[in-house]
């Protein structure tokens, strides 16, 4: 998805608004489609978007999602406000949902978006060798950071994420074993070299090393 100048600058932080960030993140985040660029992604999620599962399975897939991020919350014991400050590295290469489960596919993973509980996220349900439906992670809808932007308390506490990052979705499906890291780099392009970007390296070398000594 290219961009023009102004929404790149739209998308490169609040600093010269009046408007605390997290009042005005997700508008800032979102850009003005085209009437044919909105007809093909209706389209697209007509195609490619599942209905709302019924309640009790509602229940059930969150219950899953809840159990993986309290796993991943392991990962952000030692984040910092800091860590997370400079928004405008963070937000890097913009993706749209539509886009990123798009390239997922070039990369050879078999997937679709579900319903997720909350309404501006979906599930991403992927099957491995054709075997049987899994969750893949959340998805934030709509357009999409590169790195995840993180909510923290007054105290300076991670809470959760404030949006997802199309990178966190990526990496979470290479420590599932559902992408390989050589897939991801070639289709999705290597992660920055600026320092926004060491968590990310580091976890994943983590993972790579695992076992290791």
């Amino acid at each position: 998805m290219t961009l023009t100048q102004e929404e790149i600058q739209k998308l490169q932080g609040t600093r010269l608004s009046e408007t605390a960030p997290w009042e005005s993140y997700n508008s800032e985040l979102e850009t003005k489609m085209s009437p044919e660029l909105a007809a093909q992604v209706a389209e697209y999620s007509q195609k490619h978007y599942r209905d709302a599962p019924v309640s009790g399975e509602a229940q059930e897939v969150l219950a899953e999602l809840e159990e993986g991020n309290r796993e991943r919350a392991k990962e952000f014991q030692w984040l910092t406000p800091e860590e997370y400050s400079n928004q405008e590295e963070r937000i890097g290469r913009v993706l749209h949902s539509s886009e990123l489960i798009t390239l997922l596919r070039k990369c050879g993973v078999t997937c679709f978006y579900r319903s997720h509980p909350h309404p501006d996220k979906a599930v991403l349900m992927v099957s491995v060798n054709g075997g049987p439906l899994q969750i893949g992670a959340w998805v934030q809808l709509g357009n999409c950071p590169e790195l995840s932007l993180m909510n923290f308390d007054r105290y300076g506490t991670p809470l959760a994420e404030k949006r997802r990052g199309w990178r966190t979705v990526t990496m979470q499906l290479i420590m599932k074993g559902i992408l390989s890291e050589e897939k991801a780099d070639k289709i999705f392009g290597k992660p920055g070299d600026s320092r926004a970007f060491d968590r990310y390296k580091m976890t994943l070398h983590g993972w790579r090393n695992r076992g290791k000594g």
